[in-house]
């Protein structure tokens, strides 16, 4: 089997985030060609044929799931990579660290992304929402802390709240504050493009 530049991208990949479905693999890594999908079936396929990596099937989505160990992520962080190559597809991804820490707020979120959209930084703080919710209070405590406010002002030069990401089964959240923007979203992202 011959290593391209491309697969060599994939296999850092999941040897950074442990595992690589075929529709991430072709968000991220065949964006922008014809069949992106089918391309990137064919190379995972491939590299499993090839003993390079394991496969097991997902028994909520029925994708595969190829990594070096055989694992099966959990759902929680199987959205959160499904949001990111959904992202990377269609943005310019300028930040992106799974599990945020705020340490004044003592909270974290799922995700901290910045992408680049019509020349303008977008900020998103992720949760995804599985078996519970996010409240309101987790919000409220992260955005009177100032933290992310003075992390978009020492990295970026100003003031900045970016807005929560709420990511749940109906793409529904009755969170509605002044303060900052809360945006839900489905599992699938539906809509998320034209609300950011």
């Amino acid at each position: 089997m011959r290593f391209t530049a491309n697969t060599r991208r994939i296999l850092d990949y999941i040897s950074e985030y442990k595992f690589i479905t075929a529709k991430q693999c072709a968000n991220i890594f065949y964006k922008n060609r014809k069949l992106p999908l089918i391309m990137a079936q064919k190379k995972l396929k491939l590299l499993y044929d090839n003993g390079v990596v394991k496969r097991v099937q997902d028994k909520y989505t029925k994708e595969y799931v190829y990594s070096y160990e055989g694992i099966v992520p959990n759902n929680h962080k199987l959205y959160l990579m499904n949001l990111y190559s959904y992202l990377f597809n269609r943005y310019n991804i300028v930040y992106f660290k799974l599990e945020e820490c705020w340490n004044l707020s003592k909270r974290r979120n799922d995700a901290h992304i910045i992408i680049e959209k019509d020349d303008c930084l977008v900020g998103m703080l992720v949760e995804i929402d599985i078996n519970h919710k996010t409240n309101r209070a987790k919000m409220q405590s992260i955005y009177e802390s100032g933290e992310v406010q003075h992390w978009y002002e020492s990295n970026f030069g100003n003031e900045y709240f970016p807005s929560f990401i709420i990511v749940n089964a109906n793409g529904r959240c009755n969170i509605e504050t002044d303060l900052y923007e809360v945006i839900a979203t489905d599992y699938d992202f539906n809509g998320l493009s034209e609300l950011l």
